[in-house]
């Protein structure tokens, strides 16, 4: 059992083992609830990258910023962004 630290804000560091395992990273937001008086966190599904591209889309679409920019900007996602695309495209065409 890894030992976590909890700061005077309430923050705790989950150890590099931990995050490698689940695959946690920078940005990645987790679930968490109570059980047996222990503290259960979970990686919360890939959707989170889903939205930040989306919301980025709407916010920046008047602008022209290249898609070298956008794919700089998107990174550090989880999410291959053609699919991603695609599946929007998809997703708008069946509403």
């Amino acid at each position: 059992m890894d030992k976590i630290k909890v700061t005077s804000k309430g923050q705790i560091t989950i150890p590099a083992s931990m995050r490698e395992e689940l695959e946690i990273k920078e940005g990645t937001y987790l679930g968490g609830y109570i059980k047996d008086r222990s503290i259960i966190l979970k990686p919360l599904p890939g959707d989170t990258d889903r939205l930040k591209l989306i919301t980025y889309a709407y916010k920046k679409s008047e602008d022209d910023i290249g898609i070298a920019r956008v794919r700089e900007m998107t990174a550090g996602f989880n999410l291959d962004l053609s699919r991603q695309v695609k599946n929007i495209r998809e997703e708008e065409a069946g509403e």
